[in-house]
Order: structure tokens, then C-alpha cells, then sequence
């Protein structure tokens, strides 16, 4: 991958990420502020990542169907600018919920096409580095999230979906400078059929269901932190900056873990980023001050932020390049749906059963997914495993 293609597949995924970071950390208060019990603002938050998950399967569709990913992204990006200056002046909750939905759906079909790029040009021995480096946008993200409770606090909430727009101007622009690559299609035709299923089984779909059981108890934690804060009057910046703190500590840890991915496998760093993300959640329960906070956004950055990068290269590891798209399109899906469950299911055990029981029962979900990683079977080259994974 050339460097000025990395650039710019940084700087595109920077730009989302710094605003869906600083709008999905405010969105379950703001709910909450405009009437919603904690079950409707998880609802709420479940169904823009619905649109998160539907987006992201169905760019992989057209990104294999028509491989015209470049122009895809820009029309997309530049649609993801009307409706985020759309979503400050929706006259009732119900309606904003709808232009949310629509827009976390745009958002979905970006992310997703930058990865399919990134993993189209990237080169084996290096997937790990280059998903590393593209995951600190994750990082960078929840640090420069930090605008929207400033904003927020400054000019009230409407405000801040305007300078979302405005910033996000820059992905049309960007994708304007974007490479594509469109594999042949005899060769996606020639690939064998036991191949394909190899390639998007046995391993891959232990890798799926893991992603799913992680990022599940990530957002039971993330909507929980939020909501308690909320209950201890904390202010919107201050929310805001525990996401920023979480981000800040996971840069380095992203390049580091990507890069150790490449030389002692994917399984082991994979694990112990899910295995923080249930010492958060313990972490989570106790919670009473600003740096318990701090420290429960560090550990939940594992599963979200640096998990993601080594679990991409882990997914394209196991997918031949002709179904590239469609086994990043479920990987990356499979994450939203977690926040789908996390969110819709958290707001309701809060209201029923408490904040306790349900931290403790999340706490659980990331060591069934250490338990799923086991019996993928891993070659000794580091970090490329075989297609024929156990399970």
C-alpha cells in the first residue's frame, strides 16, 4: 500500500470517527434530557446501531457486486453531511431517532469501504501494522470526541451537529484522492468452493461470534457509564473526556498490538484486549469519581479500539480476497450488532433487575469470547492461520 494511500484512508477514517465518538457520547443523555426513561435510551441508541449493522452488510455487498468503492464513498459521504446537519433540527425525539438511524446506516457503508480498501491494498506480512495504524483513528477519535461536550456545554446541543457537518465535508473530499482496485472476476470465480466455505467458516465464524459476546459487554458498560455519570452530575464535557482518556491511552497500544500481531499470531493479543474489557466492567461496578472512569474507558479502548484492528487482520487472514468484502462487511457488522444488544438489552436490565446485577452478568460475555478464540488454529508463520480452523 502506498503511503499516500494509508494517508488518506487515516485521515478519512479520523474524520469519522472524531465525530461519531463525539455524538454517540452525548446521544443516550441527550435522550435522556428530552424525556427518556434508561430503556428508551437504549432503544434509542440500539436502533442507530441497527443502521450501523445494516450499513456496514450492505456496503460489502455492493463493494463485491459493483466494485466501485471510491465512488460509493463519496456519494455516501457527502449524503452523511445533510443528514448529520439534519439531526439538530428534528422537532420531536421520535424523528431524530429516524435521522439517526439513517445516518449511523451511512456511517456503516464509509467505515466498511475504507476497510475493504485497506485490506485490498494491504500486504499479508503487513495487515497487522496497517490495521494497527488505522485503528488509532479510534484512539484519535474518542480523544478529539472531546468538541461535542465542549460544544455542547458552550452553545447547547443543537450546535454541535452543525460543526459535525461542516467537518465531515472533508470525506467527499478525500474520497475524491482515493485509490481502488477491482479483482477480476475470473479470479473471484475460480476460487474452489471449499475454499469459500473454508474461508468464511470454522475459524472466521468462531473469530464472528467472539467479536459479538465482547462488544456486546463493551456497550453494556458504555451506556451504563454513561447513565451513572449522568445519575452522579457529571457534566457533558466531563463525560466526554473519559472517552477522550480511553482513546488517548490506546493509541500507542493499537500499532504496538497490530505489529506484535504479526509476529506471534492474532489469538493471544485478541484475548487479552477482551480480557480488559471485563476488568472494566468490574472496575465499572465500584465506580464513583472521575479517574474510575478514566480507568474504565482505558479498558473498554482494548475491546473497541485496539481489538478491532488485530481482529480485522485476524478476519482477512481467514477470507479469500474474492469474498474480501463480504467477510470484512460481517466482521465489522458483527461489532455494531453487539452494541445493538448491549444497548436495547442494558436499558432494560438497569430498569429491572439494577445496575449491579447487570455489570455482573456483562462481566461474564468477554470470557466466553476468549473461550471462542481457543480452537481457532493458527500457523506457526505468525499471524496467518489456516483455512482449514478448527471448529
Amino acid at each position: 500500500m502506498s503511503k499516500r494511500q494509508l494517508a488518506l484512508l487515516f485521515a478519512s477514517n479520523l474524520v469519522m470517527l472524531s465525530m461519531g465518538n463525539g455524538l454517540s457520547t452525548l446521544l443516550p443523555v441527550y435522550a435522556v434530557h428530552l424525556g427518556a426513561e434508561p430503556a428508551a435510551a437504549g432503544v434509542f441508541m440500539s436502533f442507530a446501531f441497527f443502521g450501523l449493522a445494516a450499513g456496514t452488510f450492505f456496503a460489502g455487498w455492493l463493494s463485491d457486486r459493483f466494485q466501485r468503492r471510491r465512488a460509493f464513498f463519496i456519494a455516501i459521504t457527502a449524503l452523511d453531511c445533510v443528514a448529520l446537519w439534519s439531526m439538530g433540527r428534528m422537532p420531536a425525539f421520535e424523528y431524530l431517532a429516524v435521522v439517526v438511524t439513517f445516518d449511523w446506516f451511512l456511517g456503516g457503508m464509509a467505515l466498511t469501504l475504507l476497510s475493504i480498501l485497506a485490506g485490498l491494498f494491504a500486504e499479508p506480512s503487513q495487515r497487522g501494522r496497517v490495521f494497527g495504524l488505522l485503528s488509532l483513528t479510534g484512539g484519535l477519535g474518542a480523544l478529539f470526541g472531546l468538541w461535542a461536550g465542549a460544544v455542547a456545554d458552550w452553545q447547547g446541543y443543537r450546535a454541535i451537529f452543525t460543526v459535525a457537518a461542516l467537518v465531515s465535508i472533508c470525506n467527499p473530499l478525500v474520497g475524491l484522492l482515493l485509490e481502488d482496485k477491482v479483482v477480476a472476476r475470473d479470479e473471484r470465480k475460480g476460487a474452489s468452493l471449499t475454499l469459500r466455505w473454508a474461508g468464511l467458516g470454522g475459524g472466521f465464524f468462531l473469530l464472528l461470534a467472539g467479536r459479538l459476546v465482547a462488544t456486546t459487554a463493551q456497550f453494556v458498560g458504555i451506556l451504563s457509564r454513561a447513565l451513572t455519570m449522568e445519575n452522579l452530575g457529571f457534566a457533558a464535557l466531563a463525560i466526554s473526556s473519559v472517552v477522550a482518556v480511553g482513546g488517548t491511552v490506546s493509541l500507542g497500544l493499537s500499532f504496538l498490538a497490530g505489529w506484535l500481531s504479526d509476529r506471534v499470531g492474532r489469538k493471544w493479543p485478541l484475548a487479552v484486549c477482551y480480557l480488559g474489557g471485563a476488568a472494566g466492567l468490574v472496575v465499572l461496578a465500584a465506580a464513583t469519581s472521575l479517574f474510575h472512569f478514566w480507568a474504565v474507558a482505558i479498558l473498554f479502548s482494548l475491546v473497541g479500539n485496539v481489538a478491532g484492528g488485530i481482529g480485522s487482520a485476524l478476519a482477512i487472514d481467514l477470507v479469500p480476497q474474492e469474498s474480501l468484502g463480504k467477510g470484512l462487511a460481517w466482521f465489522n457488522a458483527i461489532g455494531w450488532i453487539g452494541g445493538i444488544v448491549g444497548y436495547a438489552g442494558t436499558g432494560y436490565a438497569i430498569q429491572n433487575v439494577g445496575m449491579m446485577p447487570t455489570l455482573v452478568a456483562a462481566t461474564l460475555l468477554p470470557l466466553a469470547a476468549v473461550a471462542l478464540l481457543v480452537p481457532i488454529r493458527q500457523a506457526a508463520s505468525g499471524g496467518q492461520l489456516e483455512r482449514d480452523a478448527s471448529g
